[in-house]
C-alpha cells in the first residue's frame, strides 16, 4: 500500500487555500499602509502561531524515537510533516527582522537612552544581537529536521539498516537543545516585547502550548484524512492514547499559567505583576477568563473522559477548540504590548488569523502532495497497525 495522496484531490484543495492566502496577503499589504505598527504584531503572532505548530511536531519525533513509541508509527509522519513549518518560519524571521523597530521598545536608540533598565539590557537586547540568536536557534533546528526528519522521508524508499539508530541518537541530543532553543526563542520573541518585565518560566509556558498544538493539529490532521477515506487504519485505540496525551500535556499548560501567575501575585513586585496589570484593563479580563474556562474548564470537565478520547467526533472537536484556544492564548500573550488600553480585533486580527491558517495549509498538502502520509519502510509499522490496548 503507497500511502499517499492523489495529487488531484490534493491540488483542489490547494486551489481554494491559495485563493485565501493571496487574498489575506493583499489585505495586510492594504493594512501595512494604514497601521504598519498593528501588523506588524499580527504578524508576530502569525509567526509565533506558526513555529509553535513547527516546532511542535520537531519536538514530538524526537520524543516518539526516544521512548520507541511503536503504536505511534502509523501517525508519525503528520507531525514530521508539521515540523517542516520551521523551514518555512526562517523566511517570515527575516520579515519580522525588518519590524523590529514597529516591535520592540528595545530596538529604538531613544527610548534606549533615556530607559536605565533597557540600557542596562542593551548588551543582549540589541538589534544584530538579537538577529544572530535567531539565526542560531533556526540553525539548530534545521540540523535537528535534516538529522530526524529527512531519514525518515528518504526511507520511504531507500530504506537502511541504522536509519533508525541514527535518528533515535540525533533526537536523544535533540530534546536537549530543543529545551534551550525554544525557551530562549519564547524570551525573545515575545517576552522581550516588554523588556522591564521578565519571568523565569515563560519558556516553559510556551513550550506546554505547541505541545498542545501540534497533537490538537496531529488528530484534526488525523480526521481530515479519514474524511477523504485515507488512514482508516487508525483506530479508537490510536485516539485513545492521542488523547490522554493531548489533555495531560493540557493540564501541564493550566500548572505553568497558574504557577507563574500565583508566584508573581504572591511576590507582589512591580516587575513582574506589571505583565498582568496591563491585562487587567479595558476587556482584557475577559480574554484571561476565557483562556481560563476555554483553555482549562471546559477540557478537563467535558472532554477528559475514556468515551469522548475514543469518540472520533468529540476528540477532532475539542483538538479545534483547544487549536483556537492556544491561538488565542498567544493573542493574550502579544497583543497588550500593542494596545494595553483595548482589546484590538478588527479586520486585519481576523485577515491575519486567515493568513497564517491559510499558509500552514498551503506548506503541509504541498508536503503530503510529495511524500507518503506514513512511513511505509519502518520496521515497526506492522505492530502500529495491529496496536490494542484493554
Amino acid at each position: 500500500m503507497s500511502y499517499r495522496l492523489e495529487k488531484n484531490q490534493v491540488s483542489s484543495v490547494q486551489k481554494k487555500i491559495g485563493f485565501v492566502f493571496i487574498l489575506s496577503s493583499l489585505c495586510l499589504l492594504v493594512g501595512l499602509g494604514i497601521d504598519a505598527k498593528r501588523v506588524s504584531f499580527n504578524y508576530l503572532l502569525s509567526f509565533c502561531f506558526l513555529m509553535s505548530l513547527g516546532l511542535g511536531g520537531l519536538f514530538l519525533t524526537m520524543l516518539w524515537h526516544v521512548t520507541s513509541s511503536r503504536w505511534s508509527v502509523l501517525i508519525r509522519r503528520i507531525p514530521e510533516t508539521f515540523s517542516y513549518l520551521v523551514m518555512v518560519g526562517l523566511g517570515l524571521a527575516i520579515a519580522l527582522f525588518m519590524a523590529l523597530n514597529q516591535l520592540y521598545p528595545w530596538s529604538q536608540e531613544v527610548l534606549v537612552q533615556h530607559d536605565k533598565l533597557l540600557s542596562h539590557k542593551a548588551l543582549y537586547l540589541n538589534n544584530t544581537f538579537f538577529i544572530l540568536r535567531t539565526i542560531l536557534y533556526f540553525f539548530i533546528w534545521i540540523l535537528l529536521y535534516r538529522k530526524v526528519i529527512q531519514p525518515s522521508l528518504h526511507e520511504d524508499t531507500h530504506p537502511t539498516a541504522h536509519a533508525h539508530q541514527r535518528m533515535f541518537q540525533w533526537s536523544a541530543v535533540g530534546l536537549v537543545l530543543f529545551g534551550f532553543t525554544i525557551t530562549f526563542a519564547a524570551i525573545d520573541w515575545m517576552m522581550t516585547l516588554k523588556a522591564q518585565w521578565f519571568s523565569t518560566i515563560y519558556g516553559v509556558y510556551y513550550f506546554s502550548g505547541t505541545f498542545v498544538a501540534i497533537l490538537a493539529s496531529t488528530i484534526l490532521a488525523i480526521r481530515w484524512f479519514q474524511s477523504k477515506g485515507h488512514l482508516t487504519e487508525v483506530t479508537e485505540h490510536h485516539f485513545h492514547d492521542l488523547g490522554k496525551l493531548l489533555y495531560a500535556i493540557n493540564i501541564f499548560w493550566a500548572y505553568i499559567a497558574f504557577s507563574q501567575f500565583m508566584l508573581m501575585w504572591y511576590g507582589n513586585i512591580p516587575e513582574e505583576t506589571v505583565f498582568y496589570a496591563d491585562r487587567n484593563q479595558s476587556a482584557w479580563p475577559m480574554v484571561s477568563m476565557l483562556l481560563i474556562a476555554g483553555h482549562f474548564i471546559l477540557p478537563f470537565f467535558f472532554f477528559m473522559s475514556r468515551h469522548a478520547k475514543r469518540n472520533r467526533w468529540i476528540l477532532g472537536f475539542s483538538a479545534l477548540w483547544l487549536l483556537i484556544m492556544h491561538y488565542v492564548d498567544l493573542f493574550w500573550l502579544i497583543m497588550p504590548n500593542l494596545s494595553p488600553k483595548e482589546v484590538p480585533l478588527g479586520w486585519l486580527e481576523v485577515v491575519a488569523f486567515f493568513w497564517v491558517l491559510s499558509l500552514i495549509g498551503l506548506v503541509i498538502t504541498f508536503r503530503w502532495k510529495h511524500h507518503a502520509y506514513v512511513p511505509v519502510c519502518d520496521p515497526h509499522l506492522k505492530e502500529s497497525l495491529e496496536f490494542h490496548q484493554l
